[in-house]
């Protein structure tokens, strides 16, 4: 499929949400922060809880994990042009804190629950 035309690294963040499976998520209580830098810089986080999911734009005070990603990087793994986990082993990105999150991405953000 397809990404719309102009979609930016802050929309493509702000749709996760529209693709959490609640079930892959149950009892989970998180927040990922993206630190995003380059074309498109800006910093956002996803508050999991309650087997909901919510974009806010900021910086949270304590997140359980911080993605810190060029905009080009986290559109091309959002498009599917760049796998997420290849992109991490080769320094395209770099994470802080818990990394089983970032494990875990793949089928937090999937509508099927599979990874």
């Amino acid at each position: 499929m397809e990404p719309p035309p102009g979609l930016t690294c802050r929309d493509a963040i702000r749709g996760m949400p529209l693709a959490f499976n609640a079930h892959a998520a149950a009892g989970l209580r998180a927040v990922i922060q993206f630190r995003i830098t380059g074309a498109e810089p800006g910093d956002y986080y996803l508050r999991i809880a309650g087997g909901e999911c919510f974009f806010h734009e900021g910086v949270f005070d304590k997140p359980d994990v911080s993605i810190h990603a060029r905009s080009e990087v986290w559109l091309a793994i959002a498009h599917g042009e760049l796998d997420g986990t290849l992109a991490y082993l080769t320094g395209r990105y770099r994470v802080e804190g818990n990394v089983w999150l970032l494990i875990r991405l793949k089928s937090l953000f999937s509508a099927t629950g599979k990874a």
